[in-house]
């Protein structure tokens, strides 16, 4: 909500020289005096700094950014016989006829006296004296009634806090003004200026004195907080005559801002047009007092902390981390049922969906979702009228179908599937309706976009891996993969992926002889298999594996814990021979207990692998694509997060914040950490 009236398109403007008879000292009238004044105006090159125009119209359009203009009328001089003049002082004379014919507002040209500018509604007053930011500052009271941003004497807050050469309207320097003031006065769109929300998140500053609004991927400026006080980021540099500072007359030298890189303010009033002021705060109250570079960061309200993470040709690179948004507890802002399995989350691009999905303590299966208008939770199981659940739930989604699939597996031993998007949920028993061998682990599936196929897997009691399939509506095929393949038998739950550049279909798993191995079939069918650990000579595996897919750099990984708790990276490009490392001693990370979640982040470019240690902590291993070094970081230290039940699921969002991990907490709630 905005309380200024904007100025918008071409204001008429009268200026009216005054000169007082017996002014004492006596006013000095210039040769050409309305011409002096129109050119102060409309066009004023200043020879001595490159010819840069430093005139009122020429601010207000780059300030503006195109948005404001000023229609000038030099009327001819009047005389008075005064010393102290009232700005209002001809109003009885000149009010009615000038605004008779369509003036906006009007202004007093005085030769000297009192050597402040002011405003009193209509009338403004200045002096010839004075610089062009108090003449613009007058004008925009006149015009739009906002009033002035610098250190009032009963001011309760430090004078070094005023937000000064960073906005016009304190410092009457013919600055740029801040994104805040620029919004105020309809020079620029709220919808250019993002309000952060979630944990950790980057963004691209457009400089403020660029032409706005920003260009495709850059912001204005941040907001911080949805209500009064709240902050605001944003980029200055001196890009132009009025960001740099000279003389507006050969007088008077504008000061320019007061250093370059990001600041943040804090926006402290309801109302900025108001007086006195809402507890005589600030309206704008300066949080960093010099202007931060790359490299430097700083901590604002609230614990909120802002990073300048590179410089870009028109603005600059952070990164803002509220430690109050790292944590949710979805179970709690969303009233869900209690968990009592590990979760499984899903993205969904398009319509900005971000779901998480979980058995509760009556078997009955549960999303929590999120959408660009909220979050909420819905029971899939009694939804659909479906039969109880055992184990862990696996979706994924169909993107000819338009809809999430979720697996599971029933009580009765049976492969089962729900399928919603909005509205009603289905359901089908997949091995029931063709009477196929009843699983002894949880099912994972996918979609296959080659030939628009869904698979999923299961093991069964004599550790064979078997396949389903159908298309659409149709029927379910059944087919057995160990057998095909004549491979090694599973000994824990498999985990598929799909290689999209190669059309292959891959399920990675643990033999009964603790190697990590892959089941693979394309196009033709065929069944292939991999001893992955067995070629990159890597530990006998504790436990199964969690496999994905890069297709930035082409490259397969799958990540498993051995004996010792730690955990081992396999990976191969395109189809070269499996490479193999040790991730925990690569870090220094502790031990892990029980099976590991992983991902890749292309917001960032980046790797990660969440595991859960034997005390319940949530840790991340990361590297950026293409980089030896694995970092380490223990996220339940780093956001104060409840200890976790079991696995832990890693996912990656296109809304920032990109990166989230949901987790089962001990208590039974679907935590979420996000960054």
């Amino acid at each position: 909500m905005t309380f200024a009236t904007p100025w918008l398109g071409r204001k008429r403007v009268a200026f009216v020289p005054l000169f007082r008879t017996n002014a004492a000292p006596p006013d000095q009238i210039p040769p050409d005096w309305e011409n002096v004044i129109l050119r102060r105006v409309v066009y004023n090159p200043r020879v001595e700094v490159n010819g840069a125009d430093r005139s009122l119209r020429a601010w207000l359009r780059a300030a503006s950014s195109g948005l404001a203009d000023i229609d000038p009328e030099v009327l001819r001089m009047r005389s008075i016989d005064k010393q102290d003049v009232d700005p209002d002082e001809l109003e009885d004379e000149l009010g009615d006829s000038l605004r008779d014919k369509g003036m906006h507002a009007a202004v007093l040209v005085m030769l000297g006296g009192r050597q402040s500018g002011t405003n009193r509604g209509f009338w403004s007053r200045v002096v010839m004296a004075e610089s062009n930011g108090v003449w613009l500052m007058e004008l925009i009271h006149g015009l739009t009634g906002f009033r002035d941003l610098y250190h009032f004497r009963d001011d309760v807050d430090p004078i070094e806090r005023a937000i000064d050469t960073f906005d016009e309207m304190s410092a009457a320097s013919q600055t740029h003004p801040t994104a805040f003031t620029k919004n105020e006065l309809g020079w620029l769109d709220a919808a250019a200026i993002p309000l952060h929300a979630g944990a950790s998140a980057f963004y691209e500053l457009q400089h403020i004195s660029l032409a706005q609004p920003p260009t495709t991927g850059r912001a204005a400026a941040v907001r911080i907080g949805d209500s009064v006080p709240y902050v605001m980021v944003e980029a200055r540099q001196m890009t132009d005559q009025f960001e740099n500072g000279f003389p507006s007359t050969p007088d008077v030298q504008e000061r320019g801002i007061a250093s370059q890189g990001v600041i943040a303010y804090r926006v402290q009033t309801r109302n900025p047009t108001e007086a006195p002021r809402e507890g005589l705060k600030k309206p704008l109250f300066l949080l960093t007092l010099q202007a931060l570079q790359p490299g430097q960061s700083a901590t604002l309200d609230n614990g909120v902390t802002l990073t300048v993470t590179g410089a870009r040709p028109d603005g600059f690179a952070v990164r803002i981390d509220d430690p109050e948004r790292h944590l949710i507890d979805r179970t709690a802002t969303t009233g869900a049922r209690i968990a009592a399995s590990a979760p499984y989350a899903l993205v969904l691009a398009g319509p900005g969906i971000e779901n998480i999905a979980y058995r509760d303590t009556s078997g009955h299966m549960n999303e929590i979702w999120r959408d660009p208008n909220g979050q909420g939770t819905t029971d899939l199981t009694a939804n659909a009228k479906a039969p109880a659940a055992l184990g862990n739930p696996f979706t994924y989604f169909d993107p000819a179908g338009n809809q999430v699939v979720l697996l599971f597996r029933g009580t009765d031993g049976q492969v089962r599937s729900l399928y919603w998007l909005f509205g009603e949920v289905g359901h089908d028993n997949l091995t029931g309706s063709i009477n196929a061998p009843r699983t002894a682990g949880d099912p994972a599936g996918w979609f296959s976009t080659h030939d628009g196929f869904h698979h999923a897997v299961y093991r069964t009691a004599d550790g064979h891996l078997h396949e389903l399939w159908w298309q659409g509506q149709g029927g379910v095929g059944h087919g057995d993969l160990t057998a095909q393949a004549q491979a090694v038998r599973a000994a824990g739950d498999p985990w598929p992926y799909y290689d999209p550049v190669r059309s292959t279909n891959i399920v990675a798993f643990r033999g009964t002889d603790g190697h990590i191995r892959s089941l693979y079939w394309g196009p033709d069918g065929a069944v292939g298999q991999d001893d992955l650990s067995g070629v990159a000579g890597t530990p006998p595996a504790a436990g199964d594996p969690f496999a994905w897919f890069t297709p930035a750099d082409d490259t397969h990984r799958v990540v498993y814990r051995a004996a010792n708790g730690h955990l081992h990276e396999l990976f191969w490009p395109n189809v070269a021979p499996v490479q193999g490392r040790d991730l925990t001693a690569l870090s220094g990370a502790p031990p892990a207990a029980g099976n590991a979640t992983g991902g890749y982040n292309p917001g960032d470019n980046t790797q990660h692998v969440i595991f859960r240690s034997a005390d319940g902590r949530l840790h991340e291993l990361w590297h950026f694509l293409g980089e030896a070094a694995v970092h380490y970081v223990d996220l339940t230290a780093a956001y104060a997060a409840p200890p976790a039940a079991d696995r832990p699921f890693y996912y990656a969002s296109p809304r920032a914040p990109n990166q989230h991990v949901a987790y089962r907490g001990k208590n039974g709630h679907i935590y979420e950490l996000l960054w």
